[in-house]
């Protein structure tokens, strides 16, 4: 089974990926960049749904430390925010190498699901 990494400080957000796509995949929580970081490097998840305001580690934090770890560069990463960034912030995010999409949440669950199985294919959106 794939696994999902799923970095939120909103912990009903993660509780409700986990509901969701559970049937799915293999779903593993953190809290915040730093337990993401950590968990990305221990589970080495097929992918990651990161959201961007956090304590401790940011997103963009995250996003950095994946990239400089030859074991976590690789792995698909669909960010997820519930803020509101101007279009230049957007695509700063989608020019790195390892983003494959930009969610802005709340966002369906089809949504989701879709971009999820994009990145785990390699097809940026």
């Amino acid at each position: 089974m794939q696994k999902i990494l799923v970095v939120d400080d909103n912990s009903a957000f993660t509780e409700l990926v986990e509901m969701v796509f559970s049937g799915e995949y293999e779903v593993v929580k953190a809290g915040d960049g730093e337990e993401g970081i950590n968990a990305a490097r221990q589970t080495k998840p097929d992918v990651i749904l990161l959201d961007v305001m956090m304590p401790k580690v940011s997103g963009v934090e995250m996003l950095r430390l994946l990239q400089a770890d030859l074991d976590t560069r690789t792995i698909p990463v669909v960010i997820l925010t519930a803020s509101h960034f101007d279009p230049s912030t957007q695509q700063m995010f989608e020019q790195e190498p390892n983003v494959y999409s930009f969610l802005k949440k709340p966002c369906g669950v089809e949504t989701m699901r879709n971009q999820i199985k994009l990145a785990l294919t390699g097809k940026r959106v």
